[in-house]
């Protein structure tokens, strides 16, 4: 099975469990959604682009707070200094969501969604206007938007 499809039925499965613990820390979700398989040809560039989703999504409301900054470590867990360069370098970048959405496999929108979601609280218009923006870009649809936000126990959009 390509990894894509793998992906995409890891996913659908964690969105719909019931046992799914919406407590999860990023890592943990990182592992249901890509698997640890680092030898996968895609492997890193997915890493690369929840990342991306998650600093993007951080960074929608004009800065990286604490607990959006805390989420990203943990993500990243244990990190060389090079890597640590390159957290940092995106972090410090301004956000461009088309150019963003110009990376991203067709495959991964959903997954990219969800990081996006994961990596804040949507308490503040700019993140909602943000995830909107980003759910269009992908063409995610209004049910598609609805089960991932229910699956991480957030207030839909609309």
């Amino acid at each position: 099975m390509k990894l894509v499809n793998r992906l995409e039925e890891m996913f659908q499965k964690m969105i719909g469990r019931e046992d799914f613990d919406k407590n999860s820390t990023v890592k943990e979700v990182i592992t249901d959604l890509i698997g640890k398989d680092e030898e996968k040809e895609d492997y890193h560039k997915e890493i690369y682009i929840l990342l991306k989703a998650m600093i993007n999504a951080a960074k929608s409301d004009g800065t990286i707070d604490e607990v959006e900054q805390k989420k990203i470590m943990e993500f990243m867990g244990e990190m060389s200094k090079v890597e640590q360069m390159f957290v940092e370098q995106e972090m410090e970048q301004k956000l461009n969501l088309e150019d963003f959405l110009k990376e991203i496999p067709e495959n991964m929108a959903q997954q990219v969604y969800y990081m996006s979601l994961f990596a804040i609280d949507l308490d503040l218009e700019s993140e909602r206007a943000y995830l909107e923006s980003l759910a269009e870009g992908l063409n995610l649809s209004t049910d598609e938007i609805n089960k991932i936000h229910e699956s991480l126990d957030v207030e839909a959009l609309a």
